[in-house]
């Protein structure tokens, strides 16, 4: 379908530019010439293949179309050839500024706009310097004006590609969903039983082993497996808690649990050091929080005795910079000796970090210890902005209000030209006249970015000519020239019609997706207001321009202090003036309305696409707390009557039970993928062996 719509165009150049030429040969007072009817043919034939072959390769099209507008301009009889000479260059303009950058744009309007400047120079001849530079100024205008269009439906297109691959991302995270949430509750649920229970379990063997020479041991293990279970009880009820809930909760601050996590360690007899900065918050601090727990329980696991360090620091790369260093266990081995380990304690803190696109390392020291390292990204950069910043504008967006200004100071300049060539003006009032137009159109650069206030300052602008008549500064055929500065007008009404903003009503607020008004849609729903900007073009500059008409004192031929002559000529004017206004209204409007349209489709696909996201994790979470409501924590409520019974054969058996337990829950949720090779344990045993 896309092939026949680009085919579509050369078709009709290709019927159109033949039948238009014999129409203006038989009207020429002299048949053109064996050679006039070879080009003729040979530039449609050109043209019709390199419309065709535009959107493949659009330079080489241009470079072809360019070479039989030239051909066609000097070897053929003026204006019969003229789509050739004119719209195909256009479409071929387009095309480049569509599908190439803009710089790549700019240089071919800028290399078409050289080469148009010899037939046109050829046509004219030296003589009438006036008509040629008007005439080649139009043309630029033109492909000024095709460049930005072209500018701008480049950026609509990747407005409309991002779009869809937000779509397509997020149906990709729905497909995935269920997963990501299995891999999210697995690290929740490891991060929570697993240094906790291997704690109990550490300690209890310890005082079972040395119960002989200190007894007093039994005591001490007893009561911190009581403690220990309660507090894993009540983290996983609050785990099942969150779990009812649709969100996550937001981050808190970590800098207190991590201290009390490590000082918790070394309760247990182990040498800790540590080295941490004050201010460790947010989702940099919960990943640091998750990785030094499963570092510290696999030092707990494997080097048993052994001395650890706990290093983090921020550098001047804006990352933070996590170490856990233990030592060789005393000994000399190490090693799972309690068989305790679930084999996923280093996959789940590098999956931490990549979360937030850091990296982790985790590998045995030249001296027998293990290192664990981690580059946490950390930077205000990184974070999101706040809501309510002001809209940002690409480079091609502005690029094309800039290429608008351009055209319309080039067409308005020309347009002066005309009207003021056989009148004989020195090059000072030419001067002033551009300065004029330009200073005019100059508020064109923002009219993507405050098209009201660009509306504003266009019409102001026009205020001074009347003035500038009226003193003798400016002649009065120049009252001629301020027509061609209605382009402005007409470009700052459309502006206003296609990106003014959406004026929303005051009590503004959540809408039915339950979105706080910062998170809604570009274009909502709400009163917009743009209309007016006929009225206020048709105002501004149709009472300029009729003091600029009188300002040689008459009107259509009457004196200019009749009231009714001036009456019925602004009426004249505000009649036509607003059929011109409201006709660019209508443009701009049905593009707005095009463009809005396409994101409602967007954001109601999106909002579908979440809302089944959230139903698929609001699935997979009930699941998850009705294991462990049915399992771990009745397995719990074992460890915590077998501590207060005194048993710590009990206490031993009942901790295991748990752990294998939580190992069972952890396996149901990796049922559907193969299990990864845990690099910590392959190196120990690799170790060990050796």
């Amino acid at each position: 379908m896309r092939g026949t719509r680009g085919l579509l165009l050369p078709g009709l150049f290709a019927v159109a530019q033949p039948a238009l030429w014999f129409a203006d040969a038989r009207a020429l007072e002299e048949p053109p010439g064996v050679t006039a009817w070879i080009t003729a043919f040979a530039a449609t034939a050109f043209t019709v293949f390199a419309l065709a072959r535009r959107n493949r390769a659009p330079l080489a099209a241009l470079g072809v179309i360019l070479a039989a507008s030239v051909l066609a301009r000097l070897l053929v009889p003026p204006d019969t050839l003229s789509l050739v000479t004119g719209p195909a260059v256009l479409v071929g303009l387009f095309s480049v500024a569509v599908l190439r950058d803009w710089r790549t744009g700019l240089g071919a309007t800028a290399v078409a706009a050289a080469v148009q400047l010899l037939p046109t120079a050829v046509r004219y001849g030296s003589g009438s310097g006036g008509a040629l530079v008007s005439d080649w100024l139009i043309t630029t205008g033109l492909y000024l004006l095709a460049a930005a269009l072209g500018a701008g439906r480049r950026h609509w297109l990747r407005e409309r590609r991002v779009t869809e691959e937000r779509l397509d991302r997020a149906e990709r995270e729905r497909g995935q969903a269920a997963d990501s949430e299995r891999d999210r509750l697995a690290n929740e649920l490891h991060d929570i039983s697993a240094h906790h229970l291997t704690s109990v379990v550490v300690s209890v063997e310890a005082a079972r082993r040395l119960g002989g020479s200190r007894p007093e041991l039994a005591a001490e293990a007893l009561e911190f497996a009581s403690r220990t279970a309660r507090e894993t009880q009540s983290a996983l009820r609050r785990l099942v808690a969150v779990m009812q809930l649709d969100d996550v909760p937001a981050p808190r601050s970590m800098t207190t649990s991590i201290e009390s996590l490590i000082a918790g360690f070394g309760r247990l007899g182990r040498p800790v050091s540590v080295s941490l900065p004050d201010d460790l918050s947010g989702p940099v601090a919960e990943a640091a929080h998750g990785i030094i727990r499963e570092a510290l329980t696999n030092a707990l696991r494997y080097a048993p005795g052994a001395p650890v360090g706990v290093r983090a620091e921020r550098a001047g790369d804006g990352a933070l910079h996590l170490t856990v260093d233990n030592g060789r266990p005393p000994g000399g081995t190490g090693g799972d000796r309690l068989g305790i380990g679930s084999g996923r304690g280093v996959a789940g803190m590098r999956r931490r970090a990549d979360a937030l696109g850091g990296e982790l390392s985790a590998g045995p020291r030249p001296d027998g210890g293990w290192r664990v390292r981690a580059v946490l990204p950390d930077s205000p950069s990184a974070r999101r902005p706040a809501a309510g910043r002001r809209r940002d504008f690409t480079r091609e967006q502005r690029i094309a209000d800039a290429a608008v200004f351009g055209s319309v100071t080039v067409a308005s300049w020309s347009f002066a030209l005309t009207q003021t060539g056989e009148a004989g003006h020195g090059a000072l009032t030419h001067l002033l006249l551009a300065l004029l137009l330009a200073v005019h159109a100059l508020p064109l650069l923002w009219r993507r970015r405050a098209p009201w206030l660009t509306l504003a300052a266009v019409g102001a602008t026009a205020l001074p000519w009347p003035v500038l008549l009226h003193g003798g500064v400016l002649p009065p055929t120049a009252a001629d020239c301020l027509l061609g500065g209605g382009l402005a007008e007409l470009a700052a009404v459309y502006g206003v019609a296609a990106y003014g903003r959406v004026l929303r009503p005051a009590t503004a607020s959540a809408d039915r997706y339950g979105r706080p008004p910062a998170a809604q849609p570009a274009y909502p729903p709400g009163l917009r207001l743009t209309y007016l900007s006929v009225p206020a073009a048709v105002l501004s500059f149709g009472l300029p321009m009729t003091a600029a008409f009188a300002a040689d004192g008459s009107l259509l031929g009457d004196p200019a202090g009749d009231l009714v002559n001036v009456v019925f000529v602004l009426y004249l004017v505000v009649v036509f003036l607003g059929l011109g206004f409201t006709a660019v209204w209508l443009a701009g409007w049905s593009m707005h309305m095009r463009r809005r349209r396409e994101l409602r489709r967007a954001d109601a696909a999106l909002t579908a696409l979440l809302a089944s996201t959230r139903a698929l994790v609001h699935g997979e979470r009930q699941r998850v707390a009705g294991g462990l409501r049915e399992t771990v924590l009745r397995q719990t409520d074992r460890v915590i009557s077998s501590a207060e019974a005194g048993s710590l054969d009990e206490v031993a058996t009942a901790t295991r039970a748990t752990l294998a337990a939580m190992r069972r829950l952890l396996g149901s949720l990796d049922a559907d993928r193969a299990p990864a090779a845990a690099p910590r344990e392959a190196a120990v045993r690799s170790a060990t062996r050796a």
